[in-house]
């Protein structure tokens, strides 16, 4: 089991001429009872721990907001993550950040043209806590069509982004070179939906550096309330150290049920299809209800 309660807002500060600055803060606690496969964030399956999520203040530098600085604990501009607002939610939970962190401290210049939307971030490396530990850092970028909102489904786009960085581990007790670039899209035809990541790079230096590439797709179908939503996810993953070569991916299916602005119930099947050799099988079956107040 795993239990969470969190509490977030959102606030903009306005001057004569418009807003100067928006908020957003997240903040949360969470709870691990015999987790047979605990997010990164638990020191075991048994484990509570204090989580401040995204938390940034955004200065609008211009009225167009084309140009931003965001400072605080900000969500890395990278991958098809950005155009979904699904953080903490069953359908999110399989791709994980092949770039190693998914949120860090640090710094954006951000902005929304009439053709583009873009965000390049520098931020310490160290992704849920901040720590100096192997002097990590980190280096995102991310370009791609404006996304105005986010929403369970969204707006057709595209986007390009690069990382690049030394990275610490969960525990803190090690540093990660990594870098990344990818591709994403999502269209949507009527109820139907399409998400692709398409990423390739390399962990670590010199001989020892472990080529990767990866990919993710769904396919998901909504229903017209927006109320009920199923979708199929495939991921995959090559890594290739010298000669030796592996691969990893899942079979994903899921369904969401929101009948309300306060509910959201979701079941989700998780099957490792690919897996190195001598690997044992690992599937998971998944229940999660979700209440906001």
């Amino acid at each position: 089991m795993q239990y969470d309660a969190g509490i977030d807002s959102y606030g903009s500060f306005a001057g004569a001429a418009g807003d100067i600055a928006t908020f957003i803060g997240q903040v949360g606690v969470s709870r691990a009872q015999r987790h047979p496969a605990p997010p990164g964030f638990f020191d075991d399956g048994d484990d509570t721990a204090f989580l401040i999520k995204v938390a940034t203040l955004n200065f609008h530098l211009n009225q167009e907001r084309s140009l931003n600085l965001k400072l605080g604990h900000f969500e890395i501009p990278y991958g098809v993550e950005a155009n979904i607002s699904n953080a903490g939610e069953l359908r999110s939970s399989t791709r994980g950040a092949n770039t190693g962190l998914m949120l860090d401290w640090g710094a954006t210049l951000n902005g929304t043209l009439p053709k583009f939307q873009y965000e390049v971030g520098l931020g310490r490396g160290s992704g849920m806590t901040y720590s100096d530990r192997f002097d990590p850092y980190s280096l995102a970028a991310r370009i791609g069509t404006p996304v105005d909102y986010e929403g369970y489904a969204g707006v057709n786009a595209i986007g390009i982004s690069v990382f690049r960085g030394r990275i610490l581990n969960m525990k803190r007790s090690a540093a990660m070179w990594r870098e990344r670039i990818a591709f994403d899209a999502q269209h949507y035809r009527g109820p139907f939906g399409l998400l692709l990541e398409a990423s390739a790079g390399s962990n670590g230096t010199g001989p020892a550096r472990t080529k990767v590439a990866g990919a993710l797709l769904e396919l998901n179908v909504t229903n017209p309330a927006e109320t009920l939503s199923f979708y199929v996810q495939v991921t995959t993953e090559r890594q290739r150290t010298g000669a030796r070569a592996s691969r990893g991916g899942s079979l994903v299916a899921g369904a969401r049920w929101s009948p309300d602005g306060h509910w959201i119930v979701s079941l989700q099947r998780d099957e490792v299809v690919w897996r190195p050799t001598g690997a044992p099988a690992a599937g998971f079956l998944a229940l999660q209800i979700r209440h906001r107040l």
